[in-house]
């Protein structure tokens, strides 16, 4: 090997390797995250609340990218490393595009949970969950990590509409417009006699 070479090409320090090699550790893992989230046929409630918004995952999986690149692939000589270089500036220029549709589309896939009420055994969980103005309540069940959501329990309308279990299979939901019990399956947890898709119910 050539001094030149040498000079291009010299032996990344350990520190910018550990730093580099974690960086695209996180990349793949983000992005791996972030796909799941956005479809998540399981209906896992821990990706719906951290890894469902396609735009931020896009805005994240950009940077550690760009870190990963710059750690790992630094640029001696721009006219010798062309493409190092050029691969650099795309992932740069790539997070004003990245970050404009962050900041227009982010807020229509926005999702805010608030957990309520736990059943007796602490298996099974009441939430809101709100999607721009619509706001459910909704029925999860499972640990921690396998937390899943089962389904709709209603819409009850207030400030002060609440929920609190009155058995492992049974739901009481006050609000402003009355107050309903509904019944959840034994085996799954999935909300048997929901309330309409109104206030009342």
């Amino acid at each position: 090997m050539g001094k030149s070479e040498e000079y291009l090409t010299p032996a990344l320090s350990l520190p910018r390797r550990v730093f580099g090699f974690s960086a695209a550790v996180l990349t793949a893992g983000a992005l791996v995250g972030f796909v799941a989230g956005a479809w998540n046929p399981w209906r896992l409630v821990r990706l719906q609340q951290y890894f469902n918004d396609p735009f931020f995952g896009l805005v994240v999986v950009n940077v550690l990218a760009l870190l990963a690149f710059w750690l790992l692939a630094p640029v001696r000589s721009e006219a010798a490393q062309r493409r190092r270089h050029t691969t650099r500036w795309l992932l740069i220029l790539a997070l004003l595009p990245v970050g404009m549709c962050y900041g227009l589309f982010h807020s229509f896939v926005t999702v805010e949970t608030r957990e309520i009420a736990q059943s007796p055994s602490g298996e099974r969980r009441a939430a809101f969950v709100t999607r721009g103005d619509e706001r459910e309540l909704r029925i999860w069940s499972g640990g921690w990590l396998g937390l899943r959501d089962v389904g709709r329990a209603g819409a009850p309308c207030g400030p002060t509409a609440t929920a609190r279990f009155l058995s492992e299979d049974l739901v009481h939901i006050s609000s402003n417009y009355g107050d309903f019990d509904v019944r959840l399956a034994h085996d799954t947890g999935r909300p048997l006699n929901p309330m309409g898709r109104t206030c009342s119910g």
